[in-house]
C-alpha cells in the first residue's frame, strides 16, 4: 500500500511507551561477534508504493506492504480477483532481480466476521474464504512470490483476533500455499511489532501456540519482524531489539531464519507527521549502521522503508520524484561494502564499533563510534579507505584514521 494512501496505516499506536522488558544486550560493554553469515543479494530489500518505477539501488528483495496488494486490492468483490496490479508489480519487481513479497491480510468487509464495523479489515475473516483466497494467489504465482501472514497483528488497530486465531490463519495459509506451490515456497509469519513489552508478549504467545498439534512456526520459513527503536532511538537499539527477540525466540524452542521486514527512525506512530530531524550526514549514518548491524544480528533480509519520501519517518532515501537522496546514495555505498561477503560479527568496545567481512582476498572492516572521536591505525596491508558517502582514499599502507559517527571502511589484505 502507497504510503501517501490513506489505507496504508504505518505502526498505528497512538503512543509509544518505554520497553517493560529490558533489552539483555550490554551495548557499552564488549560485544562477541555474530556467527558468519554469507550476505546474499536478498539481504538487500526494500519497500517502494510502485515497483514499475524501480528504486534508483540494487534491490535484492521486494517488499510489498506499500503497494496497495492486501487481499481486499485483490478480491474487490465476493469472489471476483482482479490479479492486473499484482501481476504488473510483480513482473516489475523480477525484472530488476528482485524477489516479491506479498502481504495475505486484511480482510474484505464481505469475508469479515464483523462487517458493520469501520475496521472490519481488522477482523477474523471466514477462514473458508481466505483458504481460497490464499489458494487461487500460490496457484497463480507458485514460488514467484514470498508470502507473508499479516501487518503487525501485535497492534490492536491491525488485528482484533487473538494470538490463536493468528495462528489459525497462518497454519491454513501454510497448508494451502505448500499445497498449491509446492515446499519451496517460503511462508512468512506476520510480521511483529517489538517496540513494547505488550507487543513482545503477544509475539511469544503467538509463536507458542499449537494448530493441529504443531507448534506455529513449524507451518513458517521465516520470522519476520518490525524492529523500529523509540523515535529518538538509533540503529544501535534496533540491534538490541533483534538480537533479544533472538534469544526469547529461541527460549521457547524456535529457531527460524529472521527477516528485519521494516525499518526506519524517528516514527512516532499513529501516522503522525514525525518532530525528529536529522542531518543529511546522520540520516547516511544511519541507513549504513542499519544494514551492517542486522547483518550482525544474522537478518537474513532487511527491508528498508521505504524508497519514497514520507512525513512519518525521519529518514527518505528518495524524493517525491523516485530520485535518490543521500540515504538512498549511502545504501548504494554499505552494499557495494557488504554484498556477497562472509560477514564475520560485529565487536564495540568503549563505543568504538568494528565490524568485519571478507570477500577473496581482502578483509572489509566497517569502524564507527556512536558518539565521540576515536583514532584507529589502519593495517600494513590496508588498500583503500572509504568514507560513507563513496569517497575513496586509495594510497593505501599504514596510516591512523578518525571514526566518528559515520561509518568508514577499511579494506586490507588478509
Amino acid at each position: 500500500m502507497s504510503p501517501m494512501s490513506s489505507s496504508w496505516r504505518p505502526l498505528r499506536l497512538v503512543t509509544w511507551l518505554p520497553l517493560a522488558v529490558a533489552l539483555t544486550l550490554p551495548l557499552g560493554g564488549a560485544v562477541a561477534p555474530a556467527h558468519a553469515q554469507k550476505i546474499k543479494p536478498e539481504f538487500w530489500g526494500m519497500h517502494d508504493s510502485d515497483w514499475t518505477t524501480a528504486p534508483g539501488a540494487q534491490v535484492g528483495a521486494a517488499n510489498f506492504t506499500t503497494s496497495l496488494l492486501y487481499w481486499q486490492n485483490v478480491e474487490t468483490r465476493q469472489g471476483h480477483y482482479d490479479w492486473s496490479r499484482l501481476d504488473q508489480q510483480v513482473a516489475a519487481a523480477e525484472s530488476i532481480g528482485a524477489q516479491p513479497m506479498v502481504l495475505l491480510g486484511q480482510t474484505p468487509r464481505f469475508h469479515s466476521t464483523r462487517p458493520g464495523s469501520a475496521e472490519y479489515d481488522d477482523f477474523m475473516p471466514d477462514t473458508a474464504a481466505w483458504k481460497r483466497y490464499v489458494t487461487k494467489l500460490a496457484t497463480r504465482y507458485g514460488t514467484r512470490l514470498d508470502y507473508q501472514i499479516w501487518p503487525e497483528p501485535n497492534i490492536v488497530q491491525n488485528w482484533k483476533g487473538t494470538p490463536r486465531q493468528m495462528a489459525q490463519l497462518t497454519a491454513i495459509a501454510s497448508k494451502a500455499i505448500r499445497k498449491a506451490a509446492g515446499r519451496k515456497a517460503k511462508v512468512v509469519s506476520p510480521a511483529v511489532a517489538l517496540r513494547l513489552a505488550s507487543q513482545r508478549r503477544w509475539t511469544l504467545e503467538y509463536f507458542q501456540q499449537r494448530i493441529g498439534g504443531v507448534r506455529v512456526h513449524r507451518y513458517i520459513d521465516a520470522i519476520a519482524i518490525d524492529p523500529f527503536p523509540e523515535q529518538r532511538g538509533t540503529p544501535e537499539d534496533s540491534y538490541a531489539i533483534m538480537k533479544d527477540i533472538r534469544r526469547s525466540l529461541a527460549s521457547i524452542g524456535v529457531r527460524k531464519p529472521i527477516w528485519n521486514n521494516e525499518i526506519n527512525y524517528g516514527v512516532p506512530g499513529g501516522g503522525a507527521t514525525t518532530t525528529t530531524r536529522y542531518p543529511v550526514a546522520k540520516q547516511r549514518s544511519y541507513v549504513i549502521r542499519t544494514y551492517v548491524l542486522s547483518a550482525a544480528a544474522r537478518m537474513q533480509r532487511t527491508y528498508w522503508l521505504g524508497w519514497f519520501s514520507n512525513s512519518t519517518m525521519a529518514i527518505n532515501m528518495a524524493d517525491s520524484t523516485g530520485r535518490a537522496l543521500g540515504p538512498g546514495k549511502s545504501y548504494a555505498v554499505v552494499r557495494s561494502w557488504l554484498n556477497r561477503t562472509n560477514f564475520k560479527g560485529c565487536t564495540t568496545r568503549k563505543g568504538l564499533w568494528r565490524c568485519t567481512a571478507k570477500k577473496g582476498g581482502e578483509v572489509r572492516t566497517i569502524y564507527w563510534k556512536r558518539r565521540g572521536k576515536a583514532t584507529i591505525t589502519t593495517p600494513r596491508s590496508t588498500v583503500r579507505v572509504e568514507n560513507q558517502n563513496g569517497a575513496v582514499d586509495d594510497r593505501g599502507g599504514r596510516t591512523t584514521v578518525r571514526v566518528t559517527s559515520r561509518p568508514i571502511m577499511v579494506a586490507s589484505q588478509r
